[in-house]
């Protein structure tokens, strides 16, 4: 009975650590070569599976994007979880932002485009998964909106709110086309620059 247990204990064990393995090759993947142009060979390939061993784990290709978007989408919390510490947005509250993305694209580039290059993807083709990448940038634009009601310079807070998230997330996508040619640190500082008092 207890070896029953301690072996199922195990399979259990290496069931998440596949699964989680298949979710994190399927973002790095999407990230650089799009949820329609990769195919489940290829993320066999990435993680030395077979295809069947990816269909064991999830039922469609679709079924991987949706595990991939909700992985995701605990990232995202992070950035609002910086905005709503803020009664009121600040460049310190902005830096903060800025900095938590470059730690992250330092662990995980691709995780931290991989939702920005969905977005692109699926934009206006009325897919439901369309409106589930919306709701998830939603949490930080609200949340960042709120920061930004009372700044004299602002007129629309959510629209700023939505083209700050833009703007950092096409900072990780610089990070990653000039790997080589500038980091992460110096393209977010160049990105702070400008927002300093001109």
């Amino acid at each position: 009975m207890r070896t029953d247990n301690h072996n199922n204990n195990k399979k259990e064990a290496r069931a998440k650590e596949t699964y989680l393995s298949i979710v994190q090759a399927a973002v790095k993947l999407f990230a650089r070569q799009g949820y329609h142009k990769t195919t489940i060979s290829d993320l066999a390939q990435a993680i030395g599976l077979t295809s069947g061993a990816i269909f064991h784990h999830f039922a469609t290709k679709e079924a991987i994007l949706t595990a991939v978007i909700d992985w995701l989408e605990r990232g995202i919390h992070i950035y609002s979880d910086i905005t709503e510490r803020e009664e009121r947005g600040s460049i310190r509250m902005v830096e903060e932002v800025v900095r938590v993305m470059c730690e992250h694209f330092k662990r995980n580039p691709e995780a931290t485009i991989c939702l920005a290059a969905l977005a692109t993807e699926f934009a206006g083709g009325g897919h439901p998964l369309e409106t589930r990448i919306k709701e998830i940038y939603e949490v930080f634009v609200e949340s960042f909106a709120n920061c930004l009601r009372n700044h004299p310079r602002v007129s629309n807070p959510r629209a700023a709110a939505a083209a700050f998230f833009g703007a950092v997330q096409g900072i990780a996508v610089q990070g990653l086309l000039r790997e080589g040619d500038q980091t992460i640190d110096e393209l977010a500082e160049g990105f702070l620059s400008m927002l300093k008092e001109w």
